[in-house]
Order: C-alpha cells, then structure tokens, then sequence
C-alpha cells in the first residue's frame, strides 16, 4: 500500500532529442532544476533512439535542461503539479567551440559498440566484491549459477579471455572465481562471437563471449594474492588460496593454488575443465562429444543444497596456465594442473518400493571415503600463415584415479565397498583453416583420441542368494571392467557466404570409433574363486565407420532469416562378442528447419524443427550383465539399435543489455519416435535392469524469465517459469508396459538492489513441484528461499549476511523445514595491499538435512549429514 500511495505521486516527463535535421542525438544530459538556485533535483539520459524519461515528485515551477557534447544547451521552464505527465520533444543546434586545455570525461555504465557491450566496472561494484565472478553476479543479463557456469540472455558463454586471451575454455570456472576483482578495468559481452578469427562475418553464429579488460595498473607488471585462513574456536578448519598473474602485450601468466577443507569444490572446477566438450555446433569440430565411458560409480550427490555444506573435503589444486606470442605469427598456451581430493560422505535414509504386486522398504546408512588425484596438460598452437590462413594445433592428456570406500548398513546388514577408477587419456587435434576469398572458408580438422577406464570393484556382502541359489559360502564379490576406445576422424567444411548475406554450408568425413569393453564378475570365498557366471561377464568389442555429408543454406529476407541443413550418414557397425557378431550398415538422414525473424533490436522471434536419427553406443548394446552397484544390475540390448526422433522448438526474446525489461520465453514438444527404456526386475536385495527400444515417448517444456530494472528504486526483479511433462513406458517384475506421466513445475522470482548507498540486498525464493503417476500417484514439493545482505560501512570495512531456507512439503513437521545462515566481515586498513576477513558458516550449526524424493517405483527420504559450525579468520595480502 505505501508502494503504491508513492508511485501515485510520481511525475513523468518524457520525449525525443533530435538535431535540426530531425535525427536522434544519444546521449544527452536532461537535468531537472530548481528554478530558484539551479540545484539539480533528477537527470537522466537520452537512449540511442533520442528518447528520454525521467521521473521525479518535485513540484512547482522548474527549469528542464538539455545538453550534449556539440550542441548548444537548452532550458525549458516547466510547472508540476503532483501526478503530472508531460511530453516534451526538443531540438538542439549544433555548435562548435574551441577547447583550450580542458579534458573532458564521461564514462557511461553501459556502452554498447555493434555486437559489444562494454560495462563499466566501477558503476558495477559495491564495496564487497573479491574476485571477477562477484562482479559478474551484479551485471544486467548475466547469470551465473551456484556452481559457476555464466550464462548471458540464456546461453552459456564460450569462454572469458583476458586482454583477448584464452586461457580455459569453457573451464573459466578457475579464471572467475580467483582473478582479483581490482584488476578488472570493464568487462566487454562479445555476441556473434566467433571462435575462430577467420569465420568472424561468414559464420551466422550466435555464440557470446567474455573479454577482462585490465585496469591500467595491473598490465605487464605481476600482481597476485595470497589468503591464508584458519578456523577461530572450531574445529581444524583451513582455507589457504593463492594466485600470481601477468597480462603483459607478449606474454600472459596465470598461476594459481589452493587447499581447503571448508567444502569449497574445485574439484568439480577441474572436471569441467576436463571435460568442456561443448564445441559440437562449432564450424569444422569433429569428434568433440567421444569419451570412455564409466560402467559403476559410488554415489556421493546432495539434491537441492549447496555441495559445500556436504562436502567433508581436503582438496588441494595447483594450476600454471601460460601464453607465449613467440612472434607476430605464432601463439602457443600451455596450461598443466594438479588436483587431489579426500572426500568424506554421510547418507541415511529409506526407500519404500510401491510395485503392483509387492511393497517393500529399504533402509541405510551410508558412509563413504573418495581420494581423487588427477592431472592434465593441454598445449594449443596456433600459425598465422598470413592474414587469410591459420593453422591451430591442440594437445591434451589426463591421467586420473579415484579410489573409494563405502561403510554400509543395509537393511541392518554390513556390507563394505571398495572402488579402483582409474582413467588415462590424450587427444590430439589440428585444424586448417583458409579463408580463400573475402566471404569464403574451407576448414580441415584431423583429430585421434585414444582412452582407456580400468575400473575394480569390490563388496564383502552376498546380496544375491536368489539369483545363484547353488554357489554357497561367498564371503565377497569383485568385479573387473575396463573400457578401451580409440576414435579418429576427419573433416572438410566450406562456407560461403553470399553478396545478399545468404550463407552456403557443406561439409563432408569420415570417423572411425572402436571401444574394448571387459568385464569378469567373480563370486568368492576370501580369495578362492567359487564362480563366474558367464551370463555376468563381457567381451565386447564394437567399431562404427561413418561416411557423412552435411549441407545447409541460410536465406536471409530482409528481417528473416530461413535456414535448411540435412545430413546424410553411412554406418558400417560390426559387433564381436563372445559367442556372436553381428554387422549392418544403415543409411541415416538427419534435417533441421530453422527461422529467425529480428523484429527490430528489441525484438525476435525464432523456432526450429528437427528429425534426428542417433547410432548406438557401447554403453547400450552390450549383451550381459554388469553389476552397476552393490544390489543393481544392468545390461544393453545385445543388439544394434538405430533411434529416431523429432522436435520442434520456439522462442521469444524481449529487450536487450542496456533495456530495463527483457523477456525471454520457450516452448518445445520433443516426440521419441524410438526410445530406450528398461525392463527391471526389482527385488528387496537386488534390481536386474534389461535395456530395451519402446516407440512413442513425448515430452513439452516451457519457460519463461521476466527481467525487469526499475531506475527509481535501483532494483533488478527477475522471474522464472518452467513447466515439463514427460511420457514413457517401461516394465517392472515382468508387467506389461507401463505408462508413465511426470510433471515438473518450477517458479520463483529474485530482487537485487544496486543502491549506491552503504545498504544492499539480494532476495528470493523457488518452488519445485515433481508429479508422477502409473497406476497410482506421487507428488513432492519443496521450497527454497534465501536473502543477503550487504553493507559496506566505507572503503575500508563491509559486511556480508546469508540465509538460506529449505521446505519439503511430504516430510513430517519436524522435519520438514531447515534454516542456514552465513556471514563475512571484511576489513581493509590503510594501506591496499592487505585486507582481514572473519567468516562464519552454519551458524545456526544445522546437524542433518533430509530431503524427499519421487520415482515411477519408489518414495525415498534421505538424511545428510552437514559440515558443522565454524567461525575463520583469514588474511589477504596483495601486491
């Protein structure tokens, strides 16, 4: 009610700045005054159209001033009374004038140059911030999520560069969340990026980029930080985090290390390096989405709660990332890092299975122990031949092993895990690129991976008398797998663009993949072998040829642009297991249909269609059974399967970066005219899952996201809306199909003030609603909130509050609501180079968090056990 009484007693005055011959002039100073001793009352800017609004609850009469830098001023007098609106186009004259030694300087918040938006990061930072992804949060149009991953308009970015730099990819992760935030001068959002250099103005790509401009002061010379902190009146808890860096013009430095036990996750940083392989639409990329695959894992994963509030870790990571211009032609990077891991985990819960002919409930106690080491190197070379031809060259190797532990009760018995994951792995990859006329390229890439997964695993407890009813006296069960692949591949693109901007695409190679999967299943008495079931062991060996050809045409009509792209592969799959082989050679085509319409600039409309066909992988067709788990089993198919699909997708977006709304809504139906689904057997001790092809699945999604600035009150209002609904079949204990239904609701909005002043909050909250209905119904619904405070007191001292508050609506009341809270007190003396900081963490000291969950087959609760209260001090020296 008081929002609305105040608004009511707004005025708006507004119009349109033009020159004498009627064009709009951006960028025009438009202060509201008081008439009597000119004191400046409101002022805003003209936008790039020449229109202005301003809003003010001043009354009486007052002096409307326009100026611009090549214009002569002009003042208007106006009369307000309260609740007024006004209208007011002018027109100002241009004037010349000579400067003597007078420098003028105006540096906007938000400046956008063609496909490059340039914030400001002064106009950007409150007083808190401590690293580059800090800043990063408070940009308009820029989300960045829990863990990391920055996403502008709704697609993640492809990298953030330094100075036009590269160092990770899209493992930017370790660049944003250690870069000191000083150092960082504006950050330019790149669109239409490309990441090839010589596709920029042929490519239709819609790719975004980040690009770290430096503050003058933190060019060429080495700069870096170090951050030691040690828990105050809690248990051994440490935080140590150290980075080095040079951005000079011939060579750039970024070093980094870090150890802590707080439950800070770079682990997961590091995978995602590792792991970035989401070039797939790139122009020439081949073999970009091949890796080995992992047959068992020991689950470690906390739905619906920051990680490191579960993550009992001693994680420590060393990273030295380098580019060298060894000349005006040659650029080499080289970046090698080391992680290691101990992980600590604690689960209990229960799982009531409802089936249609029996209801039964698990019950465990779970506690396990991860130690992680992995190492990596990547070394990219790229020659500039001369202005039109480049030839890149990138190497990769990991080598990694992850050894795990399981404390287990289950069902009041002990049962004890043992897992030896090991992975060793290198790519190599080189690309031609020759742009051969001014709106032509042909690309060439070659790429050999080769990668091998030796996995061990090993549990004392015998949970399958039902299915190997003769072996007696099994005290253990190990299992062997390993899974050996080696891909190579290669590529020719060409695109031209056209003189009426129509853009021509055609591409044609060949890949060649062969995995080496092994299994043994043994059933043991200490260390005598009793048994292994051949219907429990695999030796599989399976090859794909494919010959493929690609073309695509983008029709541009004035503000539309029409594009058709068709694939056409040939496969020659051969299949070699123990007692069969098996062979074909399907012919798939693949199309796509897109349309985009730009509207204007604020405007766009675009949708797609598509009819996909996907080979398959080892993962699925593999002929017997591997034990995934200390009580499931899983097999593939034992057959060739080729799966067809098809989708249609439309979008809106509303506004652009420097607009106070921006709307963005989606909508897709996905219809899976072939899909694999599972016929399981589910037994209290045991579950046998057999992959099989079913016709017909369906699925919608929508979303929608609001993003709204009002300039008055300096406040970012976001909203978000997605609605799922998935159906599919399966069978269950020998049924017959089952039709399944799921929904998912998901709905929240957030507020962040971007006050001036010394007080500033972030809040919000989200609903999630899960449905699944077979033959009877289940629902789950949770509620998650949060609100942070900030306030910095002057430059010298700040404080930060978190809160956070969980909501499950199916567990019992005294369960069924949990509260967090943080805080973080920073303080800077004189001098610069060097800053304190108490922290706090799970003040409230919340023991235990359990959630709910929701299946076509079962209900679960589940108990975690949390990272307990701490208090840290911690000191940052700079220089």
């Amino acid at each position: 009610m008081m929002l609305g009484n105040y608004l009511s007693a707004q005025s708006v005055l507004s119009g349109k700045v033009t020159d004498s011959v009627a064009k709009p002039i951006p960028s025009v100073n438009v202060f509201l005054k008081q008439k009597e001793n000119q004191a400046i009352i409101a002022f805003a800017y003209s936008n790039q159209k020449g229109d202005y609004v301003l809003t003010t609850d001043a009354q009486g009469e007052l002096i409307l001033s326009f100026s611009g830098l090549g214009y002569a001023t002009k003042d208007i007098e106006i009369t307000l009374k309260e609740n007024t609106t006004i209208q007011k186009d002018i027109t100002l004259s241009s004037v010349s004038y000579e400067l003597g030694e007078v420098v003028i300087q105006s540096e906007k918040a938000i400046t956008e140059k063609k496909d490059t938006i340039v914030f400001n990061a002064s106009s950007f930072k409150q007083g808190e911030e401590t690293v580059v992804q800090d800043l990063l949060k408070k940009l308009p149009g820029v989300d960045v999520s829990e863990t990391g991953t920055i996403k502008v308009d709704g697609k993640e970015v492809e990298k953030v560069m330094v100075e036009g730099d590269d160092f990770f990819k899209k493992g930017y992760k370790l660049l944003t969340k250690n870069l000191d935030v000083d150092a960082v001068d504006k950050v330019e959002v790149l669109r239409r990026y490309s990441n090839n250099k010589l596709l920029k103005g042929i490519e239709e790509s819609e790719k975004v980029a980040l690009n770290l401009k430096l503050d003058e002061n933190f060019k060429r010379d080495w700069f870096g930080r170090i951050s030691p902190g040690y828990g105050v009146g809690s248990e051994n808890r440490y935080d140590v985090e150290g980075n080095v860096s040079s951005f000079g013009k011939k060579n750039k430095y970024f070093l980094l290390g870090s150890l802590n036990n707080i439950g800070e996750d770079v682990t997961d940083d590091v995978k995602g390096l590792i792991e970035a392989q989401n070039y797939t639409e790139e122009p020439g990329m081949v073999g970009e989405n091949q890796r080995a695959f992992s047959f068992i894992t020991l689950n470690s994963e906390v739905p619906d709660l920051k990680k490191s509030r579960t993550n009992f870790n001693n994680a420590e990571l060393v990273s030295l990332n380098s580019i060298f211009k060894v000349s005006k032609k040659v650029n080499v990077k080289v970046l090698g890092l080391f992680n290691s891991d101990d992980n600590k985990f604690f689960r209990e819960g229960f799982e009531t299975f409802l089936l249609s002919n029996t209801t039964f409930t698990n019950t465990e106690e779970y506690t396990l122990g991860k130690l992680t080491n992995v190492g990596f190197g990547r070394v990219e070379l790229s020659y500039d031949i001369s202005d039109t031809k480049l030839l890149e060259y990138e190497g990769k190797y990991t080598k990694s092993s992850i050894h795990t532990n399981s404390q287990l009760l289950f069902n009041d018995l002990e049962n004890k895990e043992d897992l030896e994951d090991k992975n060793e792995g290198n790519d190599h990859m080189i690309k031609y690129s020759n742009r051969f006329k001014k709106n032509k390229i042909m690309l060439l890439t070659a790429r050999y991976i080769n990668e091998k997964k030796p996995q061990a695993y090993e549990t004392n407890q015998f949970l399958f008398e039902e299915l190997f009813p003769t072996i007696q006296d099994v005290s253990n069960i190990q299992q062997q797998t390993e899974n050996k692949f080696t891909y190579a591949g290669f590529k020719a693109h060409i695109l031209d663009r056209k003189k009426n901007k129509d853009i021509l695409d055609f591409s044609i190679g060949y890949e060649f993949r062969e995995d080496k999967l092994f299994s043994d299943f043994f059933l043991k008495d200490d260390e005598n072998i009793l048994s292994s079931p051949s219907a429990f062991k695999n030796t599989s060996v399976y090859k794909t040829h494919n010959l493929f050809a690609q073309g695509g045409y983008r029709k541009k009509i004035e503000k539309i642009d029409i594009a058709l792209h068709l694939e056409a592969q040939q496969i020659f799959n051969e299949l070699d297991e123990i007692e069969q082989k098996q062979e074909e050679s399907p012919f798939l085509v693949n199309s796509k249909v897109n349309v985009n319409w730009e509207i204007d600039k604020a405007n766009r409309i675009f949708a797609f269609a598509e009819n996909t066909n996907s080979n398959a992988n080892i993962s699925d067709i593999y002929g017997n059974y591997l034990l995934s788990g200390y009580r499931n089993f899983t097999r593939g198919t034992g057959q060739f399967n080729q799966l067809n699909s098809s989708r249609v997708f439309a979008g809106y977006n509303l506004g652009n970066f420097g607009d106070r709304f921006i709307a963005n809504i989606s909508l897709s139906y996905t219809k899976d005219n072939d899909f694999l689904s599972t016929n399981s057997i589910i037994n209290q001790d045991f579950i046998q899952e057999t992959q099989l092809i079913i016709p017909n699945r369906e699925f919608y999604n929508a979303n929608a996201k609001l993003d709204r600035y009002i300039r008055w009150i300096r406040n970012n209002f976001k909203v978000k809306f997605s609605y799922a609904l998935g159906e599919f079949k399966n069978i269950v204990n020998s049924t017959t199909l089952r039709a399944i239904e799921t929904k998912n609701y998901t709905y929240g909005f957030e507020v962040r003030s971007g006050f001036r002043g010394f007080f500033n909050y972030h809040f919000g909250t989200s609903w999630d609603i899960t449905e699944i209905e077979t033959s009877i119904s289940n629902t789950a619904m949770n509620n998650t909130s949060f609100l942070d405070l900030s306030f910095v007191f002057n430059s010298q001292l700040n404080l930060q509050l978190q809160s956070e508050r969980y909501f499950f609506d199916n567990l019992e009341n005294s369960d069924n609501t949990y509260y967090f809270f943080d805080f973080e007190v920073n303080y800077k003396p004189t001098k610069r180079d060097i800053s304190f900081s108490l922290i706090g963490h799970n003040l409230l000291d919340t023991e235990v968090f359990r959630n709910y969950t929701v299946t076509d087959t079962n209900i679960s609760s589940t108990e975690y056990r949390l990272l307990p209260r701490y208090v840290m001090l911690k000191a940052s020296y700079r220089f």
